[in-house]
């Protein structure tokens, strides 16, 4: 049987840890070693996990390194063939790396799978939080039926986009045929969107990245990343550019260009109401742009598939009626 890893990365996660390494040392899969990444908590959820899971080792940081490094020295750490990566906000049933399992390894080609993962509430009525990445033709990406009510819609075992990294099965050899610069996520995107890039990365190698029905978890979205902050809206922001300027193609922009001016005069907008010392992240991106240029060649020259037929695969239309109402509310 395969050996996995678990690799959980908190951050002062204290009302979350108790119940995200219980499901995790719960699993019916035997052959499971647990890491818990801790990015300089200071909320007593190191100390918590130490007492209550004496079997979890403990990569501990002196600072916040955000999700792409910490994770990238996790699965340095870990030497394993499989990686179940997890944000401590995250709860699973009995059954789910097996299922996972099942799926990864009925194929050599599939390098993620990405299970039913439902919104944590009290309620009886069950909302999904996400069943996997989808990209648009405007470049911006969502969980694939985030809010939605489940009714079975999302009952079967099929190929998609990407892999929400928040509790997501990963293929060490995807990982190591994807890395750039020696990195498997991109530290200059510290955290958001670094999931979507990497699934990019790997559909250019021609990677497959599978959805797993079976594989059910439970997710406190935004559990340890406060919203609406100067730091997550600058990352979101600065991120998008760094995902388009290494993975996309010229044409494509242009064909799209009427999207990006769309999309881009709306999030901008909205920034600049809402948050913004946001929009100082395109200092990040212009200060970036050598290491983004370096990576965007080795990118392209690596690749198996052209971008265009990437594109007609999976770059689906976007509803911006239902983005805008989202986007925009509060205000």
């Amino acid at each position: 049987m395969a050996k996995v890893s678990a690799l959980i990365l908190n951050y002062n996660g204290k009302k979350f840890i108790n119940g995200c390494l219980k499901s995790v040392f719960s699993q019916d899969y035997p052959e499971l070693e647990v890491y818990l990444v801790d990015n300089a908590s200071n909320d007593g959820s190191l100390e918590l996990a130490k007492e209550r899971f004496p079997r979890v080792r403990i990569l501990a940081n002196q600072n916040n390194l955000g999700f792409s490094r910490a994770m990238n020295q996790a699965i340095e750490v870990s030497k394993t063939d499989y990686l179940l990566l997890l944000n401590v906000d995250v709860i699973l049933e009995s059954n789910y790396l097996s299922e996972a399992m099942k799926v990864i390894l009925a194929n050599d080609q599939v390098g993620s799978v990405a299970g039913k993962i439902y919104r944590m509430n009290s309620d009886s009525e069950k909302i999904i939080d996400t069943t996997g990445h989808q990209i648009f033709k405007n470049r911006l990406s969502n969980d694939r039926g985030e809010g939605e009510t489940d009714y079975g819609q999302y009952d079967q075992l099929e190929e998609i986009f990407g892999v929400c990294a928040a509790v997501g099965l990963y293929r060490r050899a995807m990982l190591e045929d994807t890395k750039v610069d020696g990195q498997y996520f991109d530290e200059d995107f510290f955290m958001f969107l670094e999931d979507v890039d990497l699934s990019w990365r790997a559909q250019l190698r021609k990677w497959k990245c599978m959805y797993a029905p079976k594989a059910v978890a439970y997710h406190h979205r935004g559990g340890i990343a406060k919203r609406r902050t100067k730091l997550v809206e600058m990352h979101n922001y600065k991120n998008r550019y760094f995902l388009i300027a290494k993975n996309d193609y010229f044409m494509g922009i242009v064909k799209n260009f009427h999207h990006f001016v769309l999309t881009d005069s709306l999030k901008t907008g909205a920034l600049i109401l809402r948050c913004p010392p946001a929009i100082l992240g395109w200092g990040h991106v212009i200060s970036s742009l050598p290491s983004i240029w370096r990576k965007r060649r080795i990118i392209q020259k690596s690749r198996l598939i052209s971008p265009s037929q990437l594109e007609k695969k999976w770059f689906k239309p976007f509803n911006y009626i239902a983005w805008i109402k989202r986007h925009w509310r509060g205000f």
